[in-house]
This record gives C-alpha cells, structure tokens and sequence, in this order.
C-alpha cells in the first residue's frame, strides 16, 4: 500500500515537472529566446538512424544538439517543411508511437523531424517563419 502511494506522488511530481518545463519552452519561444524543443532527428546527413536530441528555436538558423555527444548540427537554411505525420509501424519502433513526424526538404536532402504532439505547433511556427 505504501509503494502504492508512493508511485502516485511520484508519477504526480513527474508529471508537474513536465508540464512546468513545457511551459517555460512555449513562453521562451513566445517571448523570441531560443529554447530547445525536445524531438528526434533523421536526416541523411547525420546517417539513417533516428537520433535523439533538442532542436533549438529561436534567433538564428536550426541547430540540432544530439542527447548524446556534443557535436552539433546546423540545419539547412532552405529547409521547408512538406508535411505533417504520424509515424509508421516500423518507426514507432525509434520514436514514440504518438509523435509526429514534421517532414521537411532542403538542398541537402530530406529531414525528418519526430516532436511529440505538445511541441508541435512550436516546430511548425518556427519552419514557417524560415
């Protein structure tokens, strides 16, 4: 019973946490400071696998900073996005199956670009205003 209540408090503290983080992103993004919206990265570029790490929005051009490592990546300047979309069975196997997958096209290739549902419109709004 003790372990009961302890994981509900826990799961409660987890959970305000992240929605407290996620409102200091979406007012950092409103306010015009770069902010890091968390999301998983493909792009031939940097291989063929899914690659987790931050895109970080806001003044100058997209920079990726992979979870792992320290070798940042900057983004294509004419990167536009194509469309919006959940991802398939087999890539919900890399990224989580309730993402969505912003897929975008440059001169440098196809990017995609896997953000869960909360962070999306901030994505979207930020290769718009490219």
């Amino acid at each position: 019973m003790i372990e009961l209540a302890l994981g509900v408090v826990v799961a409660g503290l987890v959970a305000w946490l992240m929605r407290r983080k996620r409102q200091q992103r979406a007012t950092a993004i409103a306010a015009g400071q770069a902010a890091g919206v968390p999301c998983m990265l493909k792009w031939s570029v940097q291989g063929s696998r899914w690659r987790a790490g931050r895109l970080l929005i806001g003044a100058g051009p997209f920079v990726w900073k992979p979870s792992l490592g320290k070798r940042e990546a900057v983004l294509p300047v004419d990167l536009c996005r194509v469309g919006v979309r959940s991802p398939s069975l087999r890539e919900a196997v890399a990224v989580n199956p309730g993402s969505r997958i912003v897929e975008c096209e440059s001169s440098d290739g196809e990017v995609l670009i896997a953000v869960m549902p909360p962070e999306l419109e901030h994505v979207i709004k930020a290769l718009g205003s490219v």
